[in-house]
């Protein structure tokens, strides 16, 4: 079953306790508008000091913004910095690695280049015994 339409129960001749109301903003619209009304002189120099304040407050935050602008701008181009300093220390890495294979293999090669005196002592007596020739 369709519901029944709601008639508000508003009527124009009820009492909402807005008296006033119209004269306030009326009065308030005025004084925005530049003209005077029962301002009172207290309030006055309370609007001036928020409004200082106001002008305080937004200078700092512009100044907080382009200091944080910079920062961030610092903080780019160190770590662009780092990231080129990674770089170069990665290439001496694998430098360092090669260097240190290559000594490896000096290394692993030099046992035999220590024994080569005697191996050339060895073949000279031999061949000097093969030959008939007398040492010492």
């Amino acid at each position: 079953m369709a519901e029944a339409k709601r008639v508000p129960e508003e009527r124009p001749e009820s009492n909402l306790g807005l008296d006033g109301f119209d004269q306030f903003f009326t009065d308030n619209a005025q004084e925005a508008n530049g003209v005077p009304g029962s301002t009172d002189p207290y309030m006055q120099a309370q609007v001036e000091k928020l409004l200082d304040r106001f002008t305080e407050l937004m200078s700092l935050s512009v100044d907080q913004r382009v200091e944080t602008s910079k920062i961030a701008s610092q903080l780019i181009d160190n770590q662009r910095q780092l990231v080129a300093t990674q770089q170069i220390l990665i290439k001496l890495m694998e430098r360092s690695i090669e260097l240190t294979r290559h000594i490896t293999t000096i290394e692993e090669k030099l046992p035999g280049l220590y024994e080569l005196p005697r191996v050339v002592e060895t073949l000279r007596q031999r061949v000097a015994e093969l030959e008939g020739i007398e040492t010492r």
